[in-house]
């Protein structure tokens, strides 16, 4: 360390406050402090201003937990479609053959409590040993190979028919793979769902732009 970079961290070890601010930039490099962690997480700018909204009434704290859900719903999605779940669909197959409509009042039980098990052990051990594809939020952002350009470039107009009444993926992909001769990603419904016309994301549009 040379002199100036010592002169640095000694201004900072004598300005409480200062070094204060720089440790409330990463606070998960903290784990080993967790009292000081809490203290910095607890003080961030962004945790004042979440209390604030909370006593304003912006919004309460269970949409807050609700948006919370929203995203983790939407991550664990895309972490799960990138593994082999041939065990899930099996186990699924056996108990309902070809109805499709009956997969979605499935209990835990009858699932089986050791196979959602897995999945969770799978899904954690692919986010520890692929950190780097864990960075998109979104389908076309994806570095896994599944970003299909080819459809999320025209997903305006997929959004359009899905709102003509084509709202199953069944449909829609049948409708727009007849017009575009391009499939409709099975997440593409949930998508819809979740967030909407894509001409209002700005991460959407600028990724057309540039693409």
């Amino acid at each position: 360390m040379d002199d100036k970079a010592k002169r640095q961290l000694g201004e900072l070890l004598v300005d409480q406050d200062k070094l204060l601010e720089v440790l409330s930039a990463n606070t998960q490099a903290l784990d080993e402090y967790p009292e000081l962690q809490q203290h910095l997480l607890l003080k961030s700018q962004n945790s004042i201003a979440f209390r604030k909204a909370l006593r304003d009434k912006t919004f309460t704290k269970e949409e807050y937990r609700d948006a919370i859900l929203l995203r983790l719903d939407w991550i664990g999605y895309e972490l799960a479609s990138s593994l082999d779940l041939d065990f899930l669909i099996q186990r699924v197959a056996a108990l309902v053959g070809s109805d499709l409509e009956s997969i979605k009042t499935l209990s835990i039980q009858e699932i089986g409590e050791a196979n959602l098990s897995k999945l969770l052990h799978m899904m954690g051990s692919h986010i520890i040993a692929h950190p780097e594809s864990n960075k998109s939020r979104f389908p076309w952002q994806s570095v896994r190979g599944q970003a299909n350009p080819a459809f999320w470039r025209r997903a305006d107009l997929a959004f359009d028919m899905y709102q003509q009444g084509y709202n199953s993926h069944w449909k829609l992909n049948s409708a727009f793979k007849d017009k575009y001769d391009i499939p409709v990603p099975q997440s593409f419904v949930r998508f819809v769902r979740d967030y909407g016309d894509p001409r209002l994301i700005p991460e959407w549009t600028s990724w057309k732009e540039e693409s």
